[in-house]
C-alpha cells in the first residue's frame, strides 16, 4: 500500500472535504479500550501469508499489496442511494454483507471494526509487531491497523485476500465515511484495491458501477469525448492530467465528493478554467481546501454527465457521453 507523507495537508484536507459533504453529523464512535485492542491484535498473522510484501517503516514495518482477482469476472453493482457510489458487498458467507463506498480518491481501503469482526478480518503483524496505519488521513483520533478479509464478493465477482485498515472504533468510520450518513458506510474500497481491476466504470446517471477483472474495455468511438492519462501521484488516489487556469496539475477524481471542484492553491468561489484531461469547463463552483499544496479534486457534480471508465493497466481514463435513451 502507498503511504501518505504529508500529515498537515491530508489531515486538514480530510476535515474540509468531510465538512462539505454533510451537515447531518456522523454515527457515534465507540472506541475500543487498550485492553480490547491488545486482545484482538494478539492473533496477528504475517503479511507474507497472504501474498503481501513487508518493508521497514520508521521503527516498525509496513506492507504492500492488494486483493487478488479471479480472471474473466465481470459485474455491475447498483448504487444504493442516488449517485453516491455506495454498493452492497458480501463476504464468503451470504450472511455477511456491508455497504462499501467506492472511493477512487482514497489511497487505501478502510473498514469499521464491528464489520471487520463479522467478515472475520485477520490482523497482520510479525514478532509482536502489528502494522499500524502510518498514513496521514484523518481517522478521527482513532488507531487503525492493517488486516485482511479472505474473500469479498460484488455480485458474482470474487476478490481474495483483500487488505483494509481497521479503525479501532465500533459503529462508525468517522471522517473517513466522507460525511455520508444514508446509507451508513461500513467500509471504503480505496484505490489500492481498485487499481487491480482491468477497468472500473462509473455511470452516475444510471447509478451503476461496473467492474472487470481481465477483459479490456473498448469505448464507443461515436460517444468518446476524451482519453486522459492516469498520473502517478504518490500518496494519493486516482489522479489524471489536468489544468487549473491554464497551469498543468494532476487532478484527483473524487466520485465520493458532493461538489464540482475543491482546490487549495488560491481562495476563489469560482475557478475560471478547469481541464480534466482535455475536457474544458468554465466558471466552475469551487470549494477551498485549507492547505496550499493540496491536489485539486473534481467531484461528482462535475463528473455526473459523463460515462467514465478507469483502465488501470492502460493507464487511461475514458470519458464518454451518455447514450441517448
Amino acid at each position: 500500500m502507498t503511504l501518505l507523507r504529508n500529515p498537515t495537508l491530508f489531515a486538514l484536507a480530510s476535515f474540509a472535504l468531510t465538512g462539505c459533504l454533510s451537515n447531518t453529523g456522523e454515527p457515534k464512535d465507540e472506541p475500543l479500550s487498550q485492553t480490547q485492542q491488545d486482545m484482538v491484535l494478539s492473533h496477528a498473522r504475517p503479511p507474507q501469508q497472504f501474498g503481501f510484501k513487508i518493508y521497514k517503516a520508521g521503527d516498525g514495518i509496513a506492507f504492500s499489496g492488494q486483493g487478488r482477482l479471479h480472471p474473466n469476472h465481470f459485474t455491475s453493482a447498483d448504487m444504493l442511494k442516488g449517485s453516491i457510489p455506495v454498493i452492497k458487498v458480501r463476504g464468503r458467507s451470504k450472511r455477511n454483507s456491508m455497504v462499501a463506498l467506492v472511493d477512487t480518491s482514497s489511497p487505501v481501503s478502510w473498514m469499521e471494526f464491528s464489520t471487520a469482526q463479522n467478515f472475520d478480518a485477520i490482523f497482520m503483524g510479525i514478532n509482536d509487531m502489528v502494522l499500524p496505519y502510518r498514513g496521514t488521513y484523518n481517522t478521527g483520533g482513532m488507531n487503525a491497523f492493517a488486516a485482511v478479509v479472505t474473500q469479498l464478493r460484488i455480485g458474482q465477482l470474487f476478490i481474495e485476500s483483500v487488505p483494509f485498515y481497521i479503525r479501532m472504533s465500533q459503529g462508525s468510520l468517522g471522517p473517513l465515511a466522507r460525511g455520508i450518513r444514508e446509507p451508513k458506510v461500513d467500509a471504503i474500497l480505496g484505490y489500492d484495491n481498485l487499481r487491480s481491476f482491468e477497468y472500473i466504470q462509473f455511470d452516475l446517471q444510471n447509478r451503476k458501477i461496473t467492474f472487470s477483472t481481465s477483459t479490456p474495455y473498448s469505448p464507443n468511438d461515436a460517444r468518446l469525448l476524451d482519453v486522459a492519462k492516469i498520473v502517478n501521484s504518490s500518496g494519493h488516489g486516482l489522479a489524471i492530467e489536468g489544468k487549473l487556469d491554464g497551469t498543468s496539475t494532476p487532478v484527483l477524481l473524487d466520485f465520493a465528493g458532493n461538489f464540482s471542484l475543491a482546490r487549495g492553491d488560491i481562495k476563489v468561489a469560482t475557478t475560471r478554467s478547469l481541464h480534466i484531461g482535455h475536457l474544458a469547463h468554465q466558471d466552475v463552483p469551487t470549494l477551498i481546501l485549507p492547505v496550499h499544496a493540496a491536489l485539486p479534486r473534481v467531484g461528482r457534480k462535475l463528473l455526473a454527465p459523463y460515462l467514465i471508465t478507469i483502465c488501470n493497466n492502460e493507464g487511461m481514463v475514458y470519458f464518454e457521453s451518455q447514450p441517448e435513451n
